[in-house]
């Protein structure tokens, strides 16, 4: 009996995973609720479903799969520009399932608290050039700890060191001090330094690509968001000790301003000098309590609290400013900022982070095993005098093809080793330097895992083959319309024009009126205008110039070709040639001076070309869609379909 039942059990456990009845089948291509579903409701904003929007969907669905079965058809899913567009697309869409995602959330809000939390910090800097030599490095890591143990022992301070030695040429200026800034401003490494190192307290040693560097934090503060400003500007000489007459004149723009004589853009159009703003009215966009202004005109910026609000006049090495506050904007929350977070964290260098721990990831899941012995290969490759040019003729001797390198049901040898080296042109480097040699050896490690963990992500991830499915019967179905619909429709003239004979009344021009349109709110305006056209025949710019002395929007007009005759209260049989008598619409009041009454007739073929092209391609599409319908066989489970309701 216990058997009878396990067997019962197994067969249901066996139909519902393994016979799953299809949604749709179009020729012998079985559609599943799944797939369906996916698309359904990609493209849907309601959460329910109704089964008359269900009815109207699979139809459209159905179309869309019997042009991707023709596509595939006549072999679009084979050729080189199919292939090339979808492998693009792919790159971009594995990038989501080729990191730590739980790495990928510390990163962001590791970011998001650096975004809305600013650090002042100073810095010591020793250069070093792009590729520098062993020595060369190992000078400037010995200099740069010195002046560190220095500072630390209390022999000299941050700044004097910093001014007297410090290779940033900027410090000789600063004592070293960057100012404020937040996330993103500074290279990764330098910005972790100057965030984890605890206030007035010394950095550990920094590498960039400028140098070594130690780095001080001074002061912690939260952002205080961005300001959209506009300034007017009064230039200092340097070489002139006398700052009197550029006092004198910010001070009388802003005696001025404040007389509201003029508005701020205006004496910013007439007086600031700088004057690329000065055409915008002085706008300079938006400043960050952590941008790249000087930080007495961002303290001014941010002491204005009302958008309109202006400043005194000030001073910056720049010159003297009065800054107008326009728009202010807060830090945003972390759900608003995480997309963009997410997306600059991807730029960054910091990205390797999450890719390191991915790899590491990786390396458990697939149990790599690694034999590869460096010293070994440097010196097999040096007694042999092997090189880049000659490393063929070596590919068999036995050590070469010894497996070094095994993960999942993969291995690979020396000789693969080699010829990474030598396809990335680091084989010449590689063979004179052990470590260059084992940075390398990670990097093919790294790459070999990467290209293995591609292949696998559909069988892992159902979403990402729903995606690339998606994907791909998205540009089929493009290729297939354009070749069958969209290029066909234009390049067909005689199917065209033929189109246009047998079906010319449907396009056609309706009534209508050429002339102009005067318009406004007075009725005495409107009845004086009638009574100049009518009597003196005035021009339209005479009549305007008359008529708007005292008030220059007394009255307007427009040339148009008139077709709603409902908008000015009147018909096409009502309206004469001249002038009409003028009407009211929503106290409003209109004249029309008509030039030419127009009947309506048919359209000639090109004064309709646009619509009668979009015309002939529904026809081709229709047409099409019928011999598809005819060639192939569709069965929809309407049941399965209509168990659809609610979002998931």
């Amino acid at each position: 009996m216990k058997q009878i039942q396990l067997i019962i059990l197994l067969l249901g456990f066996n139909n519902f995973f393994g016979q799953e009845k299809p949604i749709l089948i179009v020729d012998n291509d079985e559609v599943f609720k799944s797939e369906f579903e996916q698309i359904y409701w990609k493209n849907k904003k309601e959460k329910v479903a109704t089964k008359e929007d269900l009815n109207e969907y699979i139809k459209l669905f159905v179309n869309f799969k019997l042009k991707v079965k023709a596509a595939e058809a006549i072999g679009l899913d084979t050729t080189k520009k199919f292939k090339d567009e979808l492998s693009g697309y792919r790159y971009q869409l594995e990038k989501p399932y080729l990191i730590d995602t739980s790495i990928n959330e510390d990163l962001i809000n590791e970011a998001y608290y650096r975004t809305v939390n600013e650090i002042n910090a100073s810095h010591i800097m020793v250069k070093l050039g792009p590729n520098p030599t062993p020595k060369d490095t190992l000078l400037a890591f010995n200099r740069i700890n010195k002046l560190r143990s220095k500072i630390n022992s209390g022999l000299s301070s941050f700044e004097e060191l910093a001014q007297e030695v410090s290779e940033d040429p900027s410090a000789k200026f600063n004592k070293g001090n960057l100012g404020f800034f937040n996330a993103f401003k500074m290279l990764y490494s330098f910005e972790c330094a100057a965030y984890e190192t605890p206030i007035g307290k010394t950095s550990n040693i920094v590498r960039t690509k400028y140098g070594y560097h130690i780095v001080q934090p001074n002061e912690l503060r939260k952002a205080k968001g961005k300001m959209r400003t506009s300034h007017i500007m009064i230039t200092v000489n340097p070489k002139t000790k006398d700052d009197k007459p550029v006092l004198d004149k910010i001070n009388s723009i802003y005696s001025e301003l404040q007389s509201r004589n003029k508005t701020f853009e205006e004496l910013a159009n007439e007086y600031s000098e700088d004057r690329k703003s000065a055409k915008k009215g002085g706008e300079i966009g938006w400043v960050s309590s952590a941008g790249n202004f000087y930080p007495e005109f961002e303290e001014k910026v941010f002491s204005l609290k009302n958008d309109g609000e202006y400043s005194k006049p000030f001073k910056t090495p720049n010159g003297w400013h009065i800054v107008k506050r326009l728009e202010f904007e807060p830090v945003a929350d972390l759900s608003t900022l995480r997309y963009e977070l997410k997306n600059k964290i991807q730029k960054d260098s910091r990205a390797q982070k999450t890719r390191a721990s991915f790899i590491n990831n990786l390396k458990i899941e697939y149990n790599l095993e690694d034999k590869f012995n460096a010293k070994e290969l440097k010196n097999f490759i040096a007694k042999r005098k092997i090189t880049q040019e000659n490393y063929e003729e070596f590919t068999k001797f036995k050590y070469l093809e010894e497996r070094v390198l095994y993960f999942s049901s993969l291995s690979y040898s020396n000789n693969d080793f080699i010829n990474f080296l030598v396809k990335g042109n680091t084989f010449v480097k590689s063979k004179e330097s052990l470590d260059l040699m084992k940075i390398q050896y990670n990097k093919f490690i790294d790459q070999k895992l990467i290209a293995f963990e591609k292949t696998q992500l559909e069988r892992k991830h159902p979403e990402f083959k729903a995606l690339m499915k998606e994907y791909r019967d998205g540009i089929l179905l493009f290729e297939i319309s354009d070749q069958k619909i969209w290029s066909k429709a234009i390049q067909d003239t005689s199917g065209l024009k033929k189109h246009f004979a047998e079906n010319r009344i449907l396009w056609e021009f309706p009534n209508r009126a050429k002339g102009t349109v005067f318009s406004s709110e007075s009725k005495k305006t409107i009845m004086k205008a009638y009574k100049l056209k009518t009597k003196r025949n005035l021009s339209n710019d005479s009549l305007l110039s008359l008529l708007n002395k005292e008030e220059p929007l007394n009255i307007s007009y427009k040339n148009e070709v008139i077709e709603e005759f409902k908008n000015y209260n009147t018909t096409f049989n009502n309206l004469i040639k001249g002038v009409n008598q003028p009407t009211n619409i929503n106290n409003k009041w209109f004249l029309l001076v008509v030039d030419e009454k127009l009947d309506k007739r048919t359209k000639e073929f090109n004064e309709a070309e646009g619509v009668i092209v979009s015309s002939y391609q529904n026809f081709l599409e229709n047409a099409w869609l019928n011999d598809l319908k005819e060639k192939y066989t569709v069965k929809i489970n309407y049941d399965i379909l209509e168990s659809i309701k609610d979002k998931p």
